[in-house]
């Protein structure tokens, strides 16, 4: 009887110890100041050298335990690595990552300013999904053999799960990329010297007054100086007591 609970001891301690070290570690990558995932970002367990990737909608997850050290990291930010914990296996772990603050000025590397050297980056990245071809329906107009294509391809493919999963992570990177642009063009650290504000009211202005991307392609940095200095006098009308423009609404940047 013994024997018996002894080799049950074992066993359970054999499948528990097996679990335990096939912990993962999940949650969010997100960005610490604007209020949007970090998608894609690079998840790297240092400790056993395992590498894993956020999905596009800035979840992550990677085999870990108690001690090991993960690295995320993403192009247009800083770095940041933590040491886990069981608290940390027990649920979620969301992470914020820091931006890597590009100025408004055209800082140049050759001829490409930094915002245009992330961009690139970020494309190469995830050159495999981006510059995949698309397959297109059989019998689509301009998408038969007779219509000097060549090829037609198959609607299963083109409904199969991969291939929506591709369309939906290259609509998400463009709408990512168009956010990125207007970070570049609107930084919360120019925007805070201009100002002069900070924290809370810093985030508020922000949030009110980001001009949309069409606005940021159409205005060079004379444009935008213009416009957040007028949006600076428009949020100060606001607040004073008694303006007329307090429970008026602005709309932004366009």
């Amino acid at each position: 009887m013994k024997n018996k609970w002894l080799v049950f001891y074992v066993c359970t301690s054999l499948l528990t110890g097996n679990s335990f070290a096939q912990s993962v570690l999940k949650g969010k990558v997100v960005d610490d100041l604007y209020d949007r995932v970090v998608m894609g970002a690079n998840v790297k367990n240092l400790s056993d050298n395992k590498i894993s990737q956020a999905d596009m909608g800035g979840n992550y997850k990677i085999n870990a335990k108690p001690g090991d050290k993960i690295a995320f990291s993403s192009i247009g930010y800083l770095p940041d690595t933590i040491v886990v914990t069981s608290h940390m296996l027990a649920g979620t772990y969301d992470i914020a990552l820091n931006r890597n603050v590009i100025e408004l000025e055209e800082v140049a590397v050759g001829e490409l300013n930094a915002y245009q050297v992330d961009s690139i980056s970020r494309i190469e990245e995830f050159g495999d999904v981006l510059n995949k071809p698309r397959n297109k329906l059989v019998g689509g107009k301009g998408n038969t053999p007779t219509d000097g294509v060549g090829v037609a391809f198959s609607p299963l493919s083109h409904f199969s799960k991969e291939e929506k999963n591709r369309r939906r992570f290259i609509k998400r990177f463009d709408e990512q990329e168009k956010e990125y642009y207007i970070d570049y063009k609107f930084p919360y650290t120019y925007v805070s010297k201009i100002t002069g504000l900070t924290g809370d009211s810093l985030r508020t202005f922000m949030f009110k007054y980001r001009p949309s991307y069409e606005f940021c392609r159409q205005n060079a940095r004379e444009g935008m100086l213009v416009y957040i200095n007028d949006s600076y006098r428009d949020y100060m009308d606001r607040k004073t007591p008694g303006s007329e423009k307090q429970n008026k609404t602005k709309k932004v940047g366009n």
